[in-house]
């Protein structure tokens, strides 16, 4: 009798997944290092001068003990970061300069243009470390979710080549720490909500609760624009959610853990929502004239839909599986716990405008989209209205075209091949009658689509995907993990190696072209002096 070749010998990608977990994290993390010293690292300072100048300039502002002054985004997390970087560097001697007071004086060009150039690479590096650690996070919780190596490993390549970290890696931006807390949390909420069978939801579950608030709240405070993905949690977790048995004998337990956590919930989201309610007030004193939402919801009327909306996700999830009351109570307890812990982290650097930025997100993410669709926007004197009806429904109509190529063939992202995975496996997985794994995978990407419909709204930009490369990928890895026979047979597991072998040397393409073809500088020397009015004027601005 012939035997089993799958059985007898392993494919390639088994002998390498086999490998310890450490080691390839390890092997992901120098691959996307590598890449980005070979492609993009010693590129001039003034290349991304936004956000690389700005953000390089906040960190030398706190590094001087000086207020934050960009609120953008509002950014603010970011800054907390690049200052204890820069600092951590300076300490050790790797940096020269780690706040403006120590910057060379504006006379002596090669010596300003050499401590920017510094600080600029020594952001790189920071992006370097936060994309690998985003990429091998994900990797792992994504191993836990669906108990498949392989599939994690190859999942955590794909997003670590993906448009939206290969853009993140090469540049200073808010987006990736902002995108990488929200996406953990996502992931962490998944795992929460999905109790091995034959076991209640422990403090393992309640503890991962309070973690993902937590990052969901330092994701706000970082750039508002996390908010939306925050909102597709409470959909996750009710989609995706497992029903756990409940053992009576941990009730004295469960209530005990469960009246700590009101307790200390409460105690932090007192003085949290005594920051929101300052935010709130401070509507007029905004850096940024902010447009009223319209219908009244202005002034705390959409941040207590946004509020109901996640107590009325926790409340349905607990029905649909059967979540003890207790178990339900402390699990919110947790979520609370852990976003008034974000939230309070504004007050390590307090200034009034973030809290005006997070209490206001809407308003304060229009401001932008007015700067750049004024005539679309001209005359509207609300957030909702035609104008971003209409802009929206382009927006839309732009996502779902670049998803044929043909209709749309600009700014199309290697990872949509992975979306076509997806939406093939999940038909096949709803004609095998698994009805509910095709739609968990469609809602993942349905969310995907709509953040970047919702992005455009203030132009999409190729670093936005680090908010929606992680949903596509997480949709084909479920789609995946529930055909396992296509990793198995070797002719569909060659295809599948060749396209994640496509979208690794897609991911240098772009970041190629990007170095061979230089920007003029002095296009930048009109913002340059609004957004760092603190530092002389750079060489290439005289």
């Amino acid at each position: 009798m012939t035997p089993d070749l799958r059985t007898a010998r392993p494919s390639l990608l088994d002998r390498v997944a086999a490998a310890p977990w450490w080691a390839l994290c390890l092997g992901l993390a120098a691959a996307m290092a590598l890449s980005v010293l070979l492609v993009g690292f010693r590129l001039p300072y003034w290349m991304h001068a936004d956000q690389d100048l700005v953000l390089a300039y906040h960190g030398l502002l706190f590094g001087d003990g000086l207020p934050q002054e960009y609120f953008d985004h509002p950014g603010y997390g970011y800054f907390l970061v690049i200052d204890v970087w820069y600092r951590l560097l300076h300490g050790l001697g790797l940096l020269p300069v780690a706040t403006l007071s120590a910057l060379p004086p504006g006379a002596d060009p090669a010596a300003t243009a050499a401590a920017w150039q510094a600080l600029v690479e020594a952001g790189r590096a920071l992006s370097i470390l936060l994309t690998a650690a985003f990429a091998v996070t994900y990797a792992t919780l994504l191993r836990g979710l669906t108990g498949d190596r392989r599939v994690a490993l190859l999942a955590g390549i794909v997003l670590a080549f993906g448009v939206g970290l290969t853009a993140q890696g090469r540049q200073m931006r808010t987006d990736l720490l902002s995108a990488g807390f929200v996406v953990t949390a996502l992931l962490l909420v998944l795992q929460a909500v999905r109790p091995l069978p034959g076991r209640g939801c422990g403090g393992r579950s309640v503890l991962q609760l309070a973690l993902a608030g937590l990052l969901v709240g330092l994701a706000m405070v970082t750039k508002v624009q996390a908010v939306f993905l925050a909102m597709g949690i409470p959909v996750a977790a009710i989609l995706f959610g497992r029903t756990g048995e409940d053992r009576t004998g941990l009730q004295g337990k469960t209530g005990a853990t469960a009246a700590v956590l009101v307790g200390l919930a409460v105690a932090a989201a007192v003085p949290a929502f005594g920051l929101v309610a300052a935010g709130l007030a401070g509507w007029g004193r905004a850096v940024y004239p902010y447009t009223p939402v319209g219908g009244g919801l202005s002034g705390g009327g959409y941040q207590g839909i946004v509020a109901g909306w996640v107590l009325l996700g926790i409340l349905v999830h607990a029905g649909v599986h059967r979540v003890p009351p207790l178990r339900a109570v402390a699990g919110a307890a947790a979520v609370l716990l852990g976003l008034s812990l974000g939230l309070l982290a504004l007050d390590l650097r307090w200034n009034e405008q973030n809290a005006i930025a997070v209490a206001n997100f809407v308003e304060h993410m229009f401001v932008f989209t007015s700067w750049r669709h004024g005539a679309e926007l001209q005359g509207q004197g609300q957030v909702v209205g035609e104008g971003t009806l209409a802009l929206l429904l382009a927006g839309i109509g732009r996502t779902l075209a670049i998803r044929t190529i043909v209709l749309h063939p600009d700014n199309i992202p290697q990872t949509i091949i992975v979306e076509w995975f997806a939406i093939a496996g999940s038909v096949v997985l709803w004609r095998r009658g698994q009805r509910l794994a095709a739609v968990q995978a469609l809602f993942l990407l349905l969310v995907a689509w709509g953040l970047e419909a919702l992005f455009s709204l203030r132009g999409f930009q190729r670093a936005y995907a680090a908010y929606t490369d992680p949903l596509a990928v997480l949709s084909a890895a479920w789609v995946l993990t529930r055909l396992p026979g296509l990793l198995d047979r070797p002719r569909p597991r060659r295809w599948i190696l060749a396209g994640v072998a496509l979208v690794v040397v897609a991911a240098h393409a772009w970041p190629v072209v990007e170095s061979r073809r230089l920007p003029n500088p002095v296009t930048h020397c009109d913002w340059i002096p609004i957004y760092m009015p603190k530092v002389a004027p750079f060489p290439f601005c005289r």
